[in-house]
């Protein structure tokens, strides 16, 4: 039986380690990327009201909880962020987001900025949220979202 230096073996299972840890975050550099994308693409949809965009990034079993403290499912979103004649969104931004990531779970949090106009009547607000996606089936979905109104500064 040949020997091997306890520190060749000590070598092998750091570099081993170094590379397993690498991969590791690059995976969830890769997921972090997707979900910030995906956070653009939503902002983008709810500031155009595109209902299908939203649509297909809200999970069948999305569930919120307003700013008021109402519970909401993936229906009430899409109805309410539809284009009417008496509703019209102005803009929407979101900004200071972090994202982080539990393998197939990904947690944000950030601030939204949403201006619309009711009646012909401009109003905005200021909220912080947590959004949560899973991964299902190869693709990032939202399954659930907090919103929390700030005061207006």
């Amino acid at each position: 039986m040949r020997f091997i230096p306890i520190t060749a073996v000590l070598v092998i299972a750091v570099s081993l380690g170094v590379v397993g840890q690498t991969t590791s975050r690059n995976t969830l550099g890769e997921a972090e990327q997707a979900v910030r994308g995906l956070e653009h693409k939503y902002s983008d949809a709810v500031r155009r009201q595109d209902v299908a965009t939203v649509s297909n990034l809200l999970a069948d079993d999305f569930v919120a909880t307003s700013s008021r403290g109402e519970i909401r499912d993936k229906a009430k979103e899409i109805d309410d962020l539809r284009p009417t004649p008496e509703f019209k969104m102005e803009a929407f931004k979101l900004d200071d987001i972090n994202v982080r990531v539990f393998g197939g779970t990904a947690v944000v949090t950030g601030r939204s900025r949403l201006q619309v106009a009711f009646k012909g009547q401009s109003n905005s607000s200021l909220f912080r949220y947590t959004r949560v996606y899973v991964k299902r089936n190869g693709r990032w979905q939202v399954v659930a979202q907090q919103l929390t109104r700030l005061p207006q500064q």
